[in-house]
């Protein structure tokens, strides 16, 4: 694989440097969170809550503000037959994140080989990363929590800024913190899973890109489309 010159490297966090799928290749996504709300009454089952979040989760594919957890399910928890104060939605919808923070934080674990890529790009160019997140500071805490956080020069996510990718706001962002110009995006290659997420903000402000196609671990990905640059393990990112 032929790279382009670029002085940063803008990565993706979670299923890029840190996993959150199941053996399966499922998402941590909601976890027991559907269920705990049956059991708090606001909900006759799962399923309706899951319907109900993921009409709450367009909104934000809709206009590519980011909404984090806690306003998720609480406007989730305000949309259920339970009717429900504002008070009440507030409260559950606390208990809903706490337990879905511990869950979650439980099956993280770095990407194969991760370490070993970032030791070598860190001596050779400026690092960052970039990427949505629920929960302000989660990427942050997560990368210190694996020892990754020190390669970094600024982590930056959606979550905190208010925007999410494909929304090209947040990589912008990005490229001001780099000491970048708008216009300077193809000193910049920007690494993701997510070819429909993290391709076109990054394209869109010039920058270069490297799809991190997982379907080798992950069933049910898609090839990537013909064009783009991609790695299926981070040993061909050298």
């Amino acid at each position: 694989m032929q790279l382009p010159d670029f002085d940063w490297i803008f990565f993706d966090c979670f299923n890029t440097l840190i996993d959150d799928f199941d053996p399966a290749g499922e998402e941590g996504s909601l976890l027991s969170v559907p269920q705990l709300a049956v059991e708090c009454g606001f909900f006759g089952a799962p399923a309706e809550f899951r319907e109900a979040y993921a009409h709450v989760r367009a909104q934000t594919l809709r206009n590519g503000r980011e909404i984090p957890l806690h306003e998720r399910l609480r406007q989730t928890l305000h949309a259920a037959p339970a009717n429900r104060s504002r008070e009440e939605c507030v409260a559950v919808a606390s208990r809903l994140q706490t337990a879905w923070e511990v869950e979650y934080v439980s099956m993280l674990r770095p990407t194969p080989g991760v370490e070993a890529m970032l030791k070598h790009w860190y001596a050779r160019r400026a690092l960052a990363v970039v990427t949505n997140s629920l929960l302000p500071g989660l990427p942050q805490a997560q990368l210190e929590r694996f020892g990754l956080g020190r390669y970094f020069r600024f982590v930056l996510d959606s979550a905190t800024l208010g925007f999410k990718k494909p929304n090209p706001l947040l990589p912008m962002e990005a490229l001001s913190l780099a000491g970048l110009g708008p216009c300077e995006g193809t000193q910049v290659l920007a690494v993701g899973d997510r070819h429909d997420v993290d391709v076109p903000s990054a394209l869109e402000l010039g920058m270069h890109v490297l799809h991190f196609n997982r379907r080798h671990a992950r069933p049910g990905v898609g090839l990537t489309p013909e064009g783009t640059n991609v790695i299926h393990d981070w040993s061909e990112f050298r």
